[in-house]
Formats: C-alpha cells, sequence, structure tokens
C-alpha cells in the first residue's frame, strides 16, 4: 500500500514530513531525514492496524516522497 508523503527541512533545520488521507492527517518532525521517514512509517503502520475496518496487517506499506 502506498502513501504520498511530502518532506521538508524546516528553517529550524528539523525534517517535517505530512501525510493527508482518509486515515486523516499525520505530521512528523525529527533531527535526521532518516529518522523523520521511520517515524512516519511507524505512524501511519499504527493508524492502519488499529482501524477496525480492515483487521489487516500492513507489512508491505511503501511512503511515496515529495520534496519540497
Amino acid at each position: 500500500m502506498k502513501f504520498q508523503c511530502i518532506m521538508n527541512r524546516r528553517s529550524d533545520s528539523e525534517w517535517l514530513v505530512r501525510h493527508a488521507s482518509d486515515i486523516g492527517t499525520v505530521e512528523v518532525t525529527a533531527r535526521s531525514r532518516e529518522e523523520a521517514l521511520e517515524k512516519m512509517e511507524n505512524e501511519l503502520r499504527y493508524r492502519l492496524e488499529m482501524c477496525p475496518c480492515t483487521g489487516q496487517a500492513f507489512r508491505n506499506l511503501e511512503i511515496e516522497l515529495v520534496e519540497k
């Protein structure tokens, strides 16, 4: 399952990753690009696995990154 996320570097040098869809809006920040992507993946997986409508485990979660 693919999720489009927008990533940009803020003026305070932290990385911001944002996703908006039917699962809601998710924003994470981190000091490194890699940490921000990892946090986003974890948050998306958490929200999807907690959804009572599917009951699926999303092991093949893929982030489609748009950098600005």
